[in-house]
């Protein structure tokens, strides 16, 4: 009895994985999005005062949500580091 409690609540962990991953995905897809605008306007990709503004809001969300701001820090700032690469891809590639 105990194994199919186990069993139904890794199967919501798997739900929620895959919208995690979905959002993921939508993320970056906006966040190209964003990066192609940018590249038309000649700005920079990198924006070094709204990442801290991000991440702030990141921490007191965290904390809000009793989750540890440090963890979700580092989560989002790999989230972050890859949407960046993913935006140099684009504008690599449109070149």
């Amino acid at each position: 009895m105990a194994d199919d409690r186990i069993d139904k609540l890794r199967e919501e962990i798997d739900a929620i994985n895959e919208q995690l991953l979905s959002l993921i995905a939508d993320r970056q897809d906006v966040s190209v999005a964003i990066g192609a605008l940018k590249a038309e306007r000649g700005l920079p990709l990198y924006s070094e005062d709204r990442e801290a503004r991000l991440l702030e809001k990141f921490r007191s969300d965290a904390a809000r949500m009793d989750l540890d701001p440090d963890y979700v820090e580092d989560l989002m700032r790999v989230v972050l580091q890859y949407s960046r690469a993913a935006q140099r891809r684009k504008a690599r590639d449109d070149s």
